[in-house]
């Protein structure tokens, strides 16, 4: 089969490299005219790129017809022998809940539920629908936002090597034609028209007054100006991930970006460096705005201290040497609890707490969780506690005594650990910390009987 449409989503796809032969494919479609398109074009194309196909379908019950037009794209797929997945939610409560436009809302529950589907059944992209009005409308709506060189990028015509959008050179105008000529069924959905939404005042009134009055190819130059500066952006991308590689880690669901290395690149690499580390933790980075850049900037030059509260249940705060990004931690519980003699403790936060003695043992302080005490100077009760500000303890070799804050500083300690590290008091005053200090006169020397207090998270 063969049509002008068809062949421009041809070349499109080998010039973005947007599919390989043999790849599995999930076709995005909410049955309006784009989707139904693109689904068109890609089964007849399914056999000459080798393709296998699935659809997906996001139901965001916030009309009355939503789940007819559900069941008009299973029929719709089921006839052409390929598989569906279905998904609905209430998007008006998670919008409520989350503080976030239905627009919004609804695209990051229609997203998470592609990716999902895509990782669970080996689906390597997901083809979406988004063409050249839609490109032009997002590059207007993000200016008047005063979005920056990211934001009039517009949208990707791929994105984290998994989202394509194959229809995304294609005007409205080709695509209307294509559905009429090939006789392609569709549904309308009438929200499209609703002037509430900022992007239909775009569509409907900004974008024709512009063309009337300016320029009336305003949509072509659009997407030209956003296609120059999405190829630059790419570039900017390559390069912070250079960086990323170089100054930062993700260690389990918490990244870590070294401040000495962020400080040595000039600040658009920073803004692009922090991008991609939010997004390696999970930070839904579409809900992303500048002004959470400026804030986690000002971690970097010491004017913000403490947690700055990203979207999506994120935090970002300043740690010994590194700037850190990672999911809120569940509340931390302050504990204080007197021990009797050598045992095994169970103490908050799945913290244990193991006492015993070494006869004649080097006794030095090596283990990381270990404090080493004389035994011949200690005796119990001993008070377990967690840290308290304002806390010290007297040090040999110092004249006073040193704050335990400036201890867990020195030794590079995470903000989350500083709170919940058993610190071991006797008679009102600390007499060490596992695994970093051991009060002044109280280490025993090699070859004398120890007391060990160690501990394991």
């Amino acid at each position: 089969m063969s049509s002008n449409l068809i062949n421009k989503v041809r070349k499109d796809i080998a010039r973005f490299g947007l599919i390989t032969a043999g790849e599995r494919i999930l076709v995005a479609v909410s049955g309006g005219p784009d989707s139904m398109a693109l689904l068109y074009i890609l089964y007849h194309l399914r056999e000459e790129l080798d393709l296998e196909l699935a659809v997906a379908h996001y139901d965001h019950h916030l009309r009355k017809d939503s789940t007819k037009e559900a069941l008009f794209v299973k029929k719709y797929a089921e006839g052409l022998g390929l598989p569906v997945f279905i998904a609905a939610a209430p998007v008006r409560d998670y919008a409520k809940r989350e503080k976030l436009s239905l627009e919004a809302a609804g695209r990051e529950l229609r997203y998470r539920f592609f990716e999902r589907i895509a990782k669970e059944h080996g689906y390597s992209k997901v083809a979406l629908a988004h063409q050249a009005d839609d490109l032009a409308e997002e590059v207007l709506m993000r200016f008047i936002r005063g979005a920056g060189r990211r934001g009039l990028a517009g949208i990707p015509v791929k994105r984290g090597g998994v989202f394509i959008r194959p229809l995304l050179l294609a005007s409205r105008e080709e695509i209307d034609a294509f559905l009429e000529k090939e006789n392609i069924p569709f549904v309308e959905d009438p929200s499209n028209f609703d002037p509430r939404f900022v992007r239909n005042r775009v569509r409907h009134l900004l974008i024709p007054f512009l063309e009337k009055h300016f320029h009336k190819n305003v949509k072509e130059c659009l997407k030209r100006t956003a296609l120059l500066v999405a190829e630059e952006e790419e570039f900017l991308g390559c390069l912070a991930l250079e960086r990323l590689a170089k100054y930062g880690r993700l260690e389990g669901e918490t990244f870590h970006l070294s401040v000495r290395g962020l400080k040595a690149v000039p600040l658009v690499l920073r803004r692009r460096m922090y991008l991609e580390a939010l997004k390696a933790v999970g930070v839904p980075l579409f809900r992303i705005r500048l002004n959470h850049i400026e804030q986690i900037e000002s971690l970097l030059t010491g004017k913000t201290r403490g947690n700055i509260n990203l979207p999506g249940g994120f935090i970002a705060r300043r740690e010994p040497g590194r700037i850190v990004f990672k999911k809120i931690p569940k509340e931390l519980i302050p504990f204080e609890i007197t021990i009797s003699g050598p045992g095994e403790y169970e103490l908050p936060n799945n913290i244990k707490l193991k006492v015993f003695y070494l006869e004649k043992k080097d006794c030095e302080l090596k283990e990381k969780n270990t404090l080493v005490l004389d035994a011949e100077k200690i005796d119990f009760p001993l008070l377990i506690r967690s840290p308290r500000p304002g806390d010290r303890i007297r040090l040999a070799g110092l004249s006073g005594r040193k704050k335990l804050k400036k201890i867990f500083w020195e030794h590079g300690m995470a903000h989350d650990d500083r709170r919940i590290w058993p610190v071991v008091e006797k008679d009102g005053q600390i007499i060490g910390i596992p695994g970093l200090a051991v009060a002044e006169n109280l280490a025993p020397e090699n070859g004398q009987r120890a007391l060990v207090i160690s501990f394991s998270k």
